[in-house]
């Protein structure tokens, strides 16, 4: 029912649509907004925001909205196992999320499904909907200087969660990676799936996962074996090669 209700205010929404200018404005107003995350200051944490702005800025080419300036910004929580994205193209992603990788390419399916959440238009339409349902303009999110960013992490319709994993699919590959590295994560959050409620996991135990993380991102989400299916059907579509090398993720 919710996902019919936006698809309805989808259309007002395209018509109102914020300029680039004030959705990067928007932005980081949110951003600001944020205290888990990292400060560039941080020595600690430098090296990580480096490598996910590198990484990062590698795949935000060939959008649709060229406009946009992103910024990669690190949470060091192993209990923060998620990423999320706010208009602007400003994307948070946490040291739990990371713990699971073991290559660059897996990294390269989280970013790019995130990029493509801003480019699509779903971060800055749910930021609109947010002011809807507060009866109140852009100019207003300015005067009440608060909008909670827990919105940007509850994940967004199938329809869109499926197309930003399409979207980052492709930002992958066109910039070099693998599209073994999206399945690869896709087979983990199965995994994982099966496996909250098991607190014995080996998996869980590995990476040190906290099961209620675990849980609120598969609320948020479509199940993972339907984005694996999707993502083999892309694949095989553009004929893209899975047997392609991938890096390994670089050590902390």
């Amino acid at each position: 029912v919710a996902d019919a209700q936006r698809q309805l205010e989808r259309i007002p929404l395209r018509i109102t649509r914020v300029s680039v200018e004030e959705e990067g404005r928007v932005g980081r107003e949110l951003a600001n907004q944020i205290p888990f995350a990292a400060s560039e200051d941080d020595p600690a944490a430098q090296s990580r925001i480096a490598y996910l702005n590198e990484v990062g800025k590698r795949l935000a080419v060939n959008l649709e909205r060229p406009g946009i300036n992103y910024r990669f910004h690190y949470v060091p929580s192993a209990e923060f196992v998620n990423a999320f994205a706010l208009p602007g193209g400003q994307i948070f992603v946490g040291e739990g999320l990371l713990q699971l990788f073991e290559t660059e390419d897996e990294l390269t399916a989280v970013l790019g499904h995130e990029i493509a959440h801003v480019d699509r238009r779903h971060c800055i339409e749910r930021f609109q909907y947010e002011l809807a349902s507060r009866k109140l303009g852009l100019e207003g999110f300015y005067r009440l200087g608060s909008i909670p960013v827990r919105i940007f992490q509850q994940g967004y319709s199938k329809e869109q969660e499926l197309d930003a994993d399409r979207t980052g699919l492709r930002l992958a590959v066109e910039a070099g990676y693998s599209p073994a590295g999206a399945l690869a994560v896709m087979e983990k959050f199965s995994r994982l799936d099966r496996d909250e409620d098991k607190p014995d996991s080996p998996l869980q135990e590995m990476t040190a996962i906290p099961l209620q993380s675990l849980k609120e991102y598969f609320r948020s989400h479509p199940p993972p074996r339907d984005r694996i299916a999707a993502m083999k059907r892309e694949i095989a579509a553009h004929g893209w090669d899975v047997n392609r090398a991938q890096l390994p993720l670089p050590a902390n």
